[in-house]
């Protein structure tokens, strides 16, 4: 049977324009209304009453249930299009204020994860709740596109160009950044990477006659020791003379941590002033080289280098008893280092330095013996009583001379209290806490405290004559300055 060919592309074309409901979870009333607008334009609808009905029927269940509150005692079928229109922007339209959105829009930064692209198209739907004037628009676009890139080289390089158009803006931006990134990629030639070197080595040995010496008391390489105005310097951690802090040779070997990346144990070097986790060539290759995706970002040293990024990763990463994936760059020829992405994923931030380089051997004295925390509290029962404990140790109280013992009365106690207190005098009896007496030269009352639950706890006021009585040994407290001068050149606290 033949088949009609217009009706199959009208038909193709019909479930191509397809219009979607409206679910205020998945759009926004102005979104959905250019979009609502567009389906009625194709499908040439200009009679108002298949407007509404197009409508009411394209809203999603809550926004149908909304509509339907909003028009009673009317139905939704006995109001206008335009009726309707404006009760769902009054319901869903978001309202906003044209200040505070341009506050909003000028203070958009880049994130680490977003392309120059990316962050393009966010500013400009930013721009829809601005209300900027159409001679300002671009110019807005450009200013907040260029204030808020987070690429310090790419913003001053368009700080320097005359831009006005930001579609040029975005251009220049795009191009800059891949010139930073392929120049940062480059090798050298072989031929001039020769040249450099014997250009070094002959500085080098030209150096090297000129025979500097290192003064050995300020560590400077300008003047000889004899020159040194510090030579006679007593350094206070060893107090000896004639040498500085720096002119000391100290050993700075890095602080490796070693970490289980993909069951391979790896040596990081702890570095805290590194935002990413880089491992070499090397391990990569130790590894089974992992397949790498390219990144977009660039990466300096502290001296303002570019390092060279051959891509990004992720590995199965194991320590101290955590186990997650973690994103890993790998670089040409660099030292593996923990950085701050990791430190933070693995919970180092919240431990000492003590802690993390002697963590195994807090590991190694937990007495394997005991299986379980019930075990553990079994053994040691009576470490874990509900009671109070006993101390061996006999104290004894030192009265001063010429001091006459004093005896004074007890308070009276309120009626609500007297059979609370009873109990708790009988509970420290008999845990052997007071002894029953029937004569003293000493006393001192009570003072009664109400607990929750209906509980007192009792305690002894001695104010009324027995701290005056004691003889206590005075010790002057130092102050802060002469702490802070006895604990100068301390190393260990």
């Amino acid at each position: 049977m033949p088949v009609n060919r217009n009706t199959t592309e009208q038909n193709t074309r019909s479930n191509t324009y397809r219009l979607h409901e409206f679910d205020p979870t998945s759009y926004d009333w102005d979104d959905w209304e250019i979009l609502f607008d567009t389906y009625l334009a194709v499908k040439c609808v200009t009679d108002d009453i298949k407007k509404r009905n197009l409508l009411i029927t394209a809203l999603g269940v809550q926004p149908f249930k909304t509509l339907i509150s909003v028009c009673k005692p009317n139905k939704p079928t006995e109001c206008t299009y335009e009726e309707i229109i404006q009760k769902l922007r009054t319901n869903y339209a978001r309202v906003t204020f044209s200040s505070t959105e341009r506050i909003n829009f000028f203070a958009t930064r880049q994130e680490s994860s977003q392309t120059l692209t990316d962050f393009s198209n966010r500013l400009r739907d930013k721009t829809v709740t601005c209300k900027f004037p159409n001679d300002f628009y671009e110019e807005a676009l450009v200013t907040a596109f260029v204030g808020g890139l987070k690429n310090e080289f790419v913003r001053k390089h368009l700080m320097q160009q005359n831009l006005e158009a930001f579609e040029q803006t975005l251009n220049v931006a795009r191009t800059f950044e891949s010139v930073l990134i392929q120049g940062a990629n480059v090798k050298r030639d072989p031929v001039e990477q020769f040249s450099v070197l014997k250009i070094q080595k002959k500085n080098k040995l030209v150096q090297s006659t000129r025979h500097k010496v290192t003064c050995s008391s300020c560590g400077s390489m300008d003047h000889p020791r004899s020159q040194c105005r510090f030579r006679n310097v007593t350094y206070h951690k060893c107090n000896k003379e004639g040498h500085l802090a720096k002119g000391l040779k100290i050993d700075e070997a890095p602080i490796g941590i070693p970490i289980k990346v993909d069951g391979l144990v790896v040596t990081f070097e702890l570095n805290t002033g590194s935002p990413i986790t880089i491992i070499n060539e090397h391990v990569w290759n130790t590894l089974g080289k992992p397949k790498l995706k390219p990144i977009e970002s660039i990466f300096t040293s502290f001296t303002g280098h570019y390092l060279q990024i051959n891509g990004e990763t992720l590995v199965k990463v194991d320590y101290n008893s955590q186990h997650m994936q973690l994103r890993l760059l790998v670089g040409h020829n660099h030292r593996n280092i923990l950085g701050r992405d990791w430190i933070k994923a693995l919970n180092l931030n919240k431990l000492t330095l003590d802690d993390i380089l002697f963590n195994d051997n807090k590991i190694l004295n937990v007495n394997p013996g005991f299986n379980s925390l019930d075990q553990l509290i079994h053994h040691f029962a009576g470490i874990f009583k509900d009671e109070l404990g006993c101390c061996k140790i006999k104290a004894h109280l030192h009265i001063k001379n010429d001091i006459k013992s004093k005896f004074f009365k007890a308070r009276s106690l309120p009626f609500a209290y007297r059979q609370a207190v009873e109990l708790d005098l009988n509970r420290l009896v008999s845990a052997n806490v007071l002894e029953p007496i029937n004569t003293a030269n000493w006393a001192a009352p009570i003072v009664v405290v109400p607990k929750p639950g209906g509980k007192v706890r009792l305690c002894a006021d001695f104010s009324t004559g027995v701290n005056q009585a004691l003889d206590i040994d005075q010790y002057p407290l130092p102050k802060p300055n002469d702490l802070f001068v006895s604990l100068n050149g301390g190393i260990k606290f």
